[in-house]
């Protein structure tokens, strides 16, 4: 079960050790798959400003568009941004919403806070929390992201652990934006006949329909 978090002031107290932050060098590559098509589509490389609604929205309560409280996921891996893209189905559509897969390189190096234990640092239990954080409610998650970017508004974002990836995924808040490239490393269509054998690799690993 996971607790309600600390104040902010609390936070701040407790600060963040150097060993508690995930590095994301420049050469590290970072996964997203992003729907083009459909009323909600985001750029790759644009900040989601409505919410809150998944599990690290930093967005400020009631449910709205909060600019300035904007956050982006992605996944290290190909499997883990599929993963999580199409959770609720458990279906890869390639075609619906015409979605994109893209990798990029950050321009600068990133400081995550690792609440997903990858690191030798465990700031959720040395704060009175868990690591509860990739499974709990996810009204209790960004009650946490929101009081997090509160106390550390210069944080990048979050590494944690994918709740159907099983593997490390990001969610990045505004202070990132200046990482983002002007060009993705890669960028293709899921329906680009190139993708079929790593979806259908994806597919397999995670017991995911392939359309």
């Amino acid at each position: 079960m996971l607790p309600h978090p600390p104040t902010v002031d609390e936070l701040r107290d407790h600060g963040i050790r150097d060993t508690e932050y995930a590095p994301i060098p420049t050469t590290g590559l970072l996964w997203r798959v992003h729907r083009t098509t459909s009323s909600h589509a985001l750029a790759w490389d644009e900040f989601r400003t409505f919410g809150p609604v998944l599990r690290f929205d930093p967005h400020p309560l009631p449910r709205g568009d909060h600019p300035g409280h904007g956050v982006w996921y992605g996944a290290m891996d190909v499997h883990g941004a599929l993963a999580e893209a199409f959770q609720a189905t458990r279906t890869i559509d390639r075609v619906e919403e015409a979605p994109y897969l893209t990798g990029l390189h950050p321009v600068r190096d990133l400081r995550l806070l690792d609440v997903g234990g990858f690191g030798a640092g465990r700031w959720p239990t040395r704060v009175g929390g868990t690591f509860a954080l990739d499974s709990a409610a996810h009204g209790i998650t960004q009650w946490w992201a929101r009081t997090l970017v509160a106390a550390y508004p210069g944080l990048d974002g979050l590494l944690y652990r994918g709740r159907f990836s099983g593997g490390p995924c990001v969610a990045l808040f505004p202070p990132a934006a200046d990482a983002f490239p002007v060009r993705p490393a890669t960028s293709n269509p899921l329906a680009h006949p190139g993708l079929q054998r790593r979806l259908a690799a994806a597919g397999e690993a995670l017991g995911y329909t392939l359309v």
